[in-house]
């Protein structure tokens, strides 16, 4: 499956770098609030901008990415130095990268990376932007942040723009990869390669903490929660977002007659998933599991997003990035817990996404197709007591008895 969807009933075809000039566009309308100073902000044709100016911030000429022991490394291995040695196997072993038929993934983690992937979540972000109105976080800040921590991170999108917008506070992105912006980010913006499962957040440090895209993650979102309250200040928020459904397709599939090659894939993908030990779900956006974790204030929002082919929008954008990752998402999945073939699984993928995208061309049909997004917003209480420096332990805290109040000895 490559980065295409078919645009014409005939089998004529658009690649997905066409939706770019769609985003610039978009951009360039104005839909959002600033975006009339700095359009020209240096960036090659066929780039996807930022729906915010061209930042004034000062910039490094290169990030860099802090290991676990404090030593930084650049974004680029070759210009690691001698003194920086300590940090080598970041990129040798703790990165973990392989190629499994035709796509790079990262550990265990079901989504490949590579280049392809990273114009996917580059997209998506835009898409995200647009539904939030072009807001970065719904959490209702008093006071412009002076931590911030995004984990699973990705690209790095959120963190860059959030290091813009707070150009005193420190922005820290975390992911099992090393895929995030490394060239003229701002200076107050990090990137750690770290498995969230293996927390090693301080406590009581950070004013937000951001996650979003990261269903199909975690064995245990509980634990995850746990760690995030852990590290939060008191007062301090944390804003979880994902699709309803497998990716935001899964609530497309009652629109597919029975025989549809798209229903035993996607039935094959949750299998899976749960095999895997980690469900493709919002099961994890509930109310209940932010209160159990001792949140409060908790706001749980839901959009819906149209699934049409149109003219270029907004729609059209989250369309290609829906079909581009119906082969991300089952790919590994399916050939490593289902024993599908691999050529096969693209194939299918390839069906399936030429069956959807023919689908969303059919006004009666499409109109009723859309996908839903969760998400969730939640604060620690300001009158949290200290958390205990020696905490995170090994065993997760959602395996073990809760306190009346709801909170556990961790505190």
């Amino acid at each position: 499956m490559t980065s295409r969807v078919a645009a014409e009933e005939e089998g004529q075809e658009v690649a997905a770098d066409a939706v770019v000039d769609d985003v610039q566009g978009l951009e360039d309308d104005g839909e959002d609030d600033g975006e009339d100073e700095g359009e020209d902000d240096g960036e090659d044709d066929g780039e996807v901008a930022s729906l915010y100016p061209a930042s004034q911030l000062p910039r490094g000429t290169m990030s860099v990415y802090r290991s676990g022991d404090g030593h930084f490394i650049t974004g680029d291995s070759r210009a690691m130095t001698s003194d920086l040695a300590s940090t080598r196997s970041l990129w040798t072993m703790d990165l973990d990268y392989r190629e499994l038929h035709g796509r790079r993934y990262c550990r265990e983690y079901y989504m490949p990376n590579d280049e392809l992937e990273q114009l996917r979540l580059t997209l998506l972000h835009q898409v995200f932007l647009h539904i939030l109105d072009g807001e970065l976080t719904l959490a209702p800040l008093e006071e412009p942040p002076t931590h911030v921590l995004d984990v699973g991170t990705g690209t790095g999108e959120w963190a860059i723009r959030v290091a813009e917008m707070y150009p005193e506070c420190e922005v820290v992105g975390t992911d099992i990869s090393a895929i995030a912006e490394t060239e003229s980010v701002p200076v107050n913006v990090f990137f750690e390669v770290e498995d969230a499962e293996d927390w090693d957040r301080p406590p009581d440090h950070y004013d937000v903490i951001h996650m979003r895209w990261l269903a199909g993650s975690f064995r245990d979102w509980c634990f995850i929660y746990d760690c995030a309250y852990y590290s939060l200040k008191p007062g301090g928020w944390i804003e979880v977002l994902d699709m309803d459904g497998l990716d935001g397709i899964g609530v497309c599939i009652d629109h597919f007659p029975p025989e549809s090659p798209l229903r035993a894939l996607f039935r094959d993908i949750h299998t899976a998933a749960e095999l895997a030990g980690r469900k493709l779900n919002t099961a994890h956006l509930s109310a209940p599991d932010f209160m159990d974790a001792g949140f409060v204030d908790i706001r749980v929002m839901e959009y819906s997003l149209p699934v049409v082919f149109g003219e270029p929008s907004v729609d059209k954008i989250w369309l290609m990035a829906l079909i581009d990752g119906i082969e991300a998402m089952a790919l590994r999945l399916l050939t490593e817990y289902m024993g599908w073939d691999p050529e096969e699984c693209k194939a299918v993928c390839e069906q399936v996404a030429r069956e959807l995208a023919k689908l969303t061309r059919d006004p009666a049909a499409a109109k009723n197709l859309v996908t839903k997004l969760r998400l969730v917003v939640a604060r620690k209480p300001l009158q949290a007591p200290r958390s205990n420096a020696a905490w995170p332990a090994e065993e997760p805290l959602c395996l073990r008895p809760r306190s009346e109040g709801g909170r556990d000895s961790r505190v």
